[in-house]
C-alpha cells in the first residue's frame, strides 16, 4: 500500500514534467512562425533563440525530475498509524544501560539492533517515547551510514533517514539514548521502600519504547542481551541468569546477562536496587527464588510452595518443560498491575506474593496462589507462544485466567476455586450486559486501546468461554489440542484461528464455528426457559436473544445476534437428586424433551458452566427457592446473580428477588452469602433514593433479621477445631449484617474487636479482619485515624499495610474524610494505591459527594498519580453518585478532561448512571409492596 501510493505520486510528477516540456515546445514553434511572417531576416536568430529555450526547458525539466525523485525517496512511506513496517525485523538486540536509582533519576544507554531487511530501504522506523536519542548509525556488509533522526511523537516512533538505500539482508542499527526514571509505573520507573530507591520495568502493553528505542510490537520477537552498570551494592535482576559481573572503579559494576530466547519486547524485565533472595526451591531442574526488599524473608515460603506445586502441574498439562533458564518471583514495592509475566523474572505487587499464612485471610492466600499460577501459565501461553497483535490479547489472558483456577483447584480442592471464579465471572456478565461493552476479540489500533482491553471481558469472559469449550469438547481432547498448539507455535506468534485449528484436528469437530460467535460478538445470550407439555411429555421451551441491562419485557431491541450454546441443565427429580441434560442449542428457539415425569425443579445453567443468563419464570424461581439444596453452591450463586440481573433489566420484580434472597437465611456456603452482599446493598440504596431513609432502614432491618441470628450463634470467636468454611461463613454474615444492614449490635461489637485487634493480632480470626477494621473506621474518630496510619507504617505484612491504609477511606467524620482525601496527593500513599484509595472513598456513602468535588478540583494532580491501567477504577465508581445532576456533571467533566485509556470507561459509567436512575424509579412500587407485607 505505501509503495503504491509513493509510486503514484512520483508518476504524477513525471507526467506534469512531460506536459511542461510539450507546452514549451509548442510555445517555441509558435514564436518561430510569428517571427517568420514579420521579419524574414531574423529567422536564423529566432530559431537559435528557440533552440536555446528548448535546451533551458529540458535542463529545467531534468532538474525538476531529479528533485522530484530525491524528494520521493526521502518522503516517509505511508504506513499503518502506530504500526511499524513488516519488512524490517529484529533478530538480536544488545542493550547496555547505566542506572543508579539511589543517586539519580537519570539513565542512559546504547542499543544495537541486528536486523533483517526483506527489501532495500532508505529509512528505518523504530518505536521510542519520552527518550532522548542522540545518534543513529546503520552498519551493513557494504559500509555504514549515520542516519538523520526524525521524531514522530504522535506515533511514538522515530524515522531514521539514510543518505542512500541499504540492500535487503542483514544490518545493524546502533543508537544512544537517555531517559528519566518515570513516576507513572511504566517503562523504566522509580519505586521506593522506606529510604531505599529502586528502578523497575513494566512494559506491557507498549511501554518498552519508554525504556529504550525498540521494535515494540509483540510479533517482532528477538533475542535480547542486557548489560547493566550500577552501584556495587545493588542487585540487578533480568530475564536470564547472570553471565558475569565486571567490577569497575568508584564502587560500580557491570552485570552482564545471558542472551534470552526469542521474546517480545513487552516481556523484558529489569530490577535494580537493594534486594534480598529467599533460599531456592526446585521444580525438577528449575530453580525458583523469591526476591524482595530487605526485611521480608519470612514472608516467602507460601509463594515458593505455590510456585513449585503449580509449575509441576503446568509442565504436566502442557507436556513441555518450563521453557526458561530460571524462575525469579520479584515482589515490587510499587507496581501498576497485580503481576507481570516477564519471562523468567515475574514481577508482583507485594500483597500478591509476600504473605504470612498465620495472619493472612484464606481469601488472601487463595488470591496469591491464583495470581502466581496465572503468571506461570503465561510462560507457555503468552511468552513461549505469543499473540501476533493486541486484538488477540485474550489468547494470553483468558487462557491464563482459566488455567490458574483449573490448576489451583486440582492442587487445593478444599479451596473451591471455581466458586471464586463465579464472583469474577459475575462481574464480567455485568459489564458485558452494557451497550458500551466490546467483543473478546477487539480491533486494536493504538497503545491506548490495547491498555483499555485489560478488563473483565478479556480476562473473565474470555476465561468463561475457554471453560465452556473445554467442557464441551472434554478435558482430555481440549488438553491434546492445547498441547499441539503450543508445540507447533513455540517461540512464534499466533492468531485465534491457529488455536481453533489445533482443537478441530484433535476433536474432529468444527470448533471455530462454535467459538467465533462468542469471541467476535459483543454481549451474551439470555436463555428464556419455560416448561410445557407435548404428547404427554414434559418439554422445556427456550428462546435466546442478547441480554441487555437496558432491556424491558416486550421492549427488546431487534437483533440478529445468536450464539451456539453448549447447554447443560440441572433437572431436579426429588429431594437432592438431580440429573444433567446436555444439548448444543444453535437455533433462536426450540424445545428440549425432558421425559414423561415432570421434574421437581429445572435450573438452566448447571455448574454455571455457560456464559449466558438463564431466565426462569416466577413459578420456577419459587420452586428453586423452596429446594435450594438441590442446587450446588455455585448454582445457588448463579441463581442469585441471574435473578438480580433480570430484576435490574426490568424482566423480573424486585419483590421476587428479595423473596429469593431472604430464602437464603439458612445458607451454609460462604460464597453464596458473599454473592448476596452486592445486590442487597444496591437494593438498600434504591430504597433510600426511591422511598426515603425510613424505608431503607426498614429493609436493612429485614436483612439483619434474616442473617443476624446465625451470626449471633457463631459469635466472633473461632472454635477449637473450626474448619475454613465456618470461618468464612462468619465473615460473610458479618459483612451482610454489619456493612449492609448496619446493625447496631454487630457494628458495636466490631468496633470493640477492632480496638483489641490493633493491640493483639491474635485476638481475631484473620478472616474477619477486613470487615472489623472497616466497621471500626465507620465509628472512628481522629485518634483511631492516627492509629490506622501508624499501623500501616509499621505493618509486618503487605496485607496488614493495605488493610489499615485502605480503611482510612471508611471514616465518616468530616475532618477524617478530608485527611483521607489529602493522602491521595501524599507520597505516603504509593502510586499503585492512589486509584484504589480514591475508588474506596467513592464507595463511602458519607464521603462520596465530597470526594467527587475533590476529584474535579485536583484532577490534574491526581491523574499524574494514577497509571493508565488504573485510572479507570474511580471512573467506574462514579455511578454510585446516583442522581441525574451528577450524571450531567460527570459527562461534562470528562468531555473537558478526556482520559486516553478511559474513553470506554466513561461511556460505561454514564450508561450505568442511566440504568441506576431507571431502576430506582422502577423499584419504587415493588419496594413499597414488599416492605408493607
Amino acid at each position: 500500500m505505501a509503495q503504491r501510493k509513493k509510486g503514484t505520486k512520483v508518476a504524477g510528477k513525471r507526467k506534469a514534467t512531460a506536459r511542461r516540456k510539450k507546452t514549451t515546445a509548442r510555445s517555441g514553434a509558435s514564436m518561430k512562425k510569428v517571427a517568420s511572417k514579420k521579419v524574414t531576416s531574423r529567422k536564423k536568430a529566432a530559431s537559435k533563440k528557440a533552440t536555446s529555450r528548448k535546451k533551458a526547458a529540458g535542463k529545467k525539466a531534468a532538474a525538476s525530475k531529479k528533485a522530484a525523485s530525491k524528494k520521493a525517496a526521502a518522503a516517509p512511506p505511508k504506513i499503518r498509524p502506530y504500526r511499524l513496517p513488516k519488512d524490517v525485523r529484529p533478530l538480536d538486540v544488545d542493550v547496555t544501560l547505566t542506572v543508579d536509582p539511589a543517586k539519580t533519576e537519570r539513565f542512559e544507554g546504547r542499543v544495537a539492533h541486528h536486523l533483517t531487511l526483506d527489501r532495500r530501504r532508505r529509512d528505518l522506523w523504530i518505536h521510542s517515547a519520552d527518550l532522548r536519542v542522540a545518534r543513529a548509525v546503520v552498519r551493513y556488509p557494504g559500509g555504514s551510514f549515520k542516519g538523520r533522526i526524525e521524531a514522530h511523537p504522535e506515533r511514538e516512533a522515530l524515522r531514521i533517514v539514510l543518505p542512500q538505500s541499504i540492500p535487503a539482508g542483514e544490518a545493524t542499527l546502533e543508537m544512544g539514548f537517555r531517559g528519566k526514571l518515570r513516576r507513572d509505573l511504566r517503562g523504566l520507573y522509580a519505586a521506593t521502600s522506606g529510604s531505599r530507591r529502586y528502578a523497575f520495568t513494566q512494559l506491557e502493553a507498549a511501554d518498552a519504547r519508554r525504556f529504550f528505542p525498540c521494535f515494540d510490537e509483540p510479533a517482532m520477537k528477538a533475542r535480547f542481551k542486557l548489560a547493566v552498570t550500577t552501584a556495587k551494592a545493588h542487585t540487578v535482576l533480568s530475564n536470564q541468569p547472570v553471565q558475569k559481573v565486571e567490577p569497575l572503579a568508584g564502587g560500580q559494576k557491570t552485570v552482564h546477562f545471558e542472551r534470552t530466547p526469542k521474546l517480545s519486547t513487552y516481556l523484558l524485565a529489569l530490577g535494580v536496587g537493594e534486594l534480598e533472595a529467599s533460599a531456592a526451591t526446585h521444580c525438577g531442574d528449575t530453580e525458583i527464588r523469591v526476591w524482595h526488599v530487605p526485611g521480608k524473608s519470612d514472608l516467602t515460603a507460601f509463594a515458593l510452595e505455590t510456585a513449585r506445586e503449580t509449575l509441576a502441574r503446568l509442565e504436566r498439562y502442557f507436556d513441555l518443560p518450563y521453557p526458561y533458564a530460571k524462575l525469579d518471583l520479584v515482589a515490587v514495592p510499587d507496581f501498576e498491575a497485580g503481576a507481570m509475566e516477564n519471562a523468567g523474572a515475574v514481577f508482583f505487587r507485594e500483597t500478591l506474593l509476600l504473605v504470612d499464612p498465620e495472619t493472612a485471610t484464606l481469601q488472601e492466600k487463595k488470591r496469591v496462589a491464583e495470581v502466581v499460577c496465572h503468571e506461570l501459565a503465561h510462560m507457555w501461553y503468552g511468552d513461549l507462544v505469543t499473540m501476533a497483535w493486541w486484538d488477540d490479547l485474550w489468547l494470553n489472558e483468558a487462557f491464563a485466567t482459566w488455567m490458574a483456577f483449573h490448576v489451583v483447584d486440582a492442587w487445593r480442592p478444599e479451596w473451591k476455586m471455581w466458586n471464586d471464579f463465579q464472583h469474577y465471572r459475575s462481574a464480567a456478565l455485568g459489564m458485558d450486559a452494557l451497550e458500551n461493552t466490546h467483543p473478546i476479540y477487539n480491533t486494536v489500533r493504538t497503545a491506548q486501546e490495547a491498555t483499555e482491553n485489560f478488563d473483565l471481558i478479556t480476562y473473565e469472559k474470555g476465561a468463561s468461554v475457554v471453560r465452556m469449550i473445554e467442557r464441551y469438547l472434554g478435558a482430555e481432547t481440549f488438553r491434546a489440542g492445547v498441547r499441539a498448539y503450543i508445540r507447533e507455535h513455540q517461540e512464534s506468534n499466533t492468531v485465534a484461528a491457529d488455536l481453533w485449528s489445533a482443537l478441530s484436528k484433535v476433536s474432529k469437530q468444527d470448533v471455530e464455528s462454535i467459538v467465533r460467535p462468542w469471541i467476535e460478538q459483543s454481549g451474551f445470550p439470555l436463555l428464556r426457559l419455560r416448561r410445557g407439555t407435548r404428547a404427554g411429555e414434559t418439554v422445556l421451551r427456550y428462546d435466546q436473544s442478547r441480554f441487555r441491562l437496558g432491556d424491558r419485557t416486550g421492549d427488546q431491541p431487534a437483533t440478529d445476534q445468536r450464539w451456539p450454546i453448549p447447554w447443560v441443565g440441572r433437572i431436579g427429580t426429588g429431594g437432592r437428586r438431580t440429573r444433567a441434560e446436555r444439548r448444543l442449542l444453535t437455533a433462536s428457539r426450540g424445545t428440549i424433551p425432558l421425559g414423561s415425569k415432570a421434574p421437581k425443579t429445572i435450573y438452566g445453567n448447571a455448574d454455571e458452566g455457560g456464559f449466558f443468563r438463564p431466565l426462569h419464570d416466577e413459578a420456577e424461581i419459587a420452586a428453586l427457592s423452596a429446594n435450594l439444596g438441590a442446587l450446588t453452591p455455585v448454582e445457588r450463586m448463579g441463581l442469585v446473580g441471574h435473578q438480580w440481573a433480570a430484576t435490574r433489566a426490568g424482566r423480573a420484580g424486585l419483590d421476587t428477588f428479595l423473596d429469593l434472597a431472604m430464602a437464603c437465611g439458612g445458607e451454609r456456603d460462604p460464597d453464596v452469602l458473599v454473592s448476596l452482599r452486592g445486590p442487597l446493598a444496591s437494593a438498600v440504596r434504591s430504597a433510600r433514593v426511591a422511598l426515603g431513609e425510613e424505608s431503607a432502614k426498614k429493609l436493612r432491618g429485614h436483612i439483619a433479621g434474616v442473617f443476624g441470628p446465625e451470626l449471633r450463634s457463631l459469635g466472633f470467636d473461632r472454635a477449637a477445631k473450626e474448619d475454613d468454611e465456618v470461618r468464612l461463613r462468619r465473615a460473610a454474615l458479618l459483612a451482610l449484617v454489619g456493612l449492609v444492614s448496619e446493625d447496631d449490635d454487630a457494628s458495636e461489637q466490631a468496633a470493640t474487636r477492632c480496638r483489641a485487634y490493633l493491640d493483639d493480632r491474635a485476638s481475631l480470626d484473620p478472616n474477619l479482619a477486613d470487615t472489623v477494621v472497616a466497621l471500626g473506621a465507620r465509628r472512628g474518630d481522629a485518634a483511631l485515624f492516627d492509629r490506622f496510619l501508624a499501623e500501616a507504617d509499621a505493618a509486618k505484612t503487605p496485607q496488614e499495610q493495605r488493610r489499615f491504609l485502605m480503611a482510612v477511606a471508611d471514616f465518616r467524620q468530616p475532618k477524617e474524610m478530608e485527611r483521607s482525601l489529602a493522602l491521595l496527593l501524599d507520597e505516603r500513599v504509593g502510586t499503585q494505591d492512589v486509584a484504589i484509595l480514591l475508588t474506596r472513598l467513592l464507595g463511602n456513602e458519607a464521603a462520596r459527594e465530597r470526594t467527587w468535588e475533590f476529584m474535579k478540583a485536583r484532577w490534574t494532580a491526581l491523574k499524574k498519580r494514577m497509571p493508565p491501567m488504573l485510572v479507570t477504577r474511580p471512573i467506574d465508581a462514579l455511578p454510585a453518585l446516583r442522581t441525574a445532576a451528577h450524571r450531567r456533571d460527570v459527562a461534562r467533566f470528562f468531555r473537558q478532561n478526556p482520559v486516553a485509556t478511559g474513553a470506554r470507561a466513561v461511556k460505561q459509567a454514564l450508561e450505568e448512571f442511566d440504568l441506576l436512575l431507571a431502576f430506582d424509579e422502577r423499584a419504587r412500587p415493588a419496594l413499597r409492596r414488599w416492605l408493607s407485607r
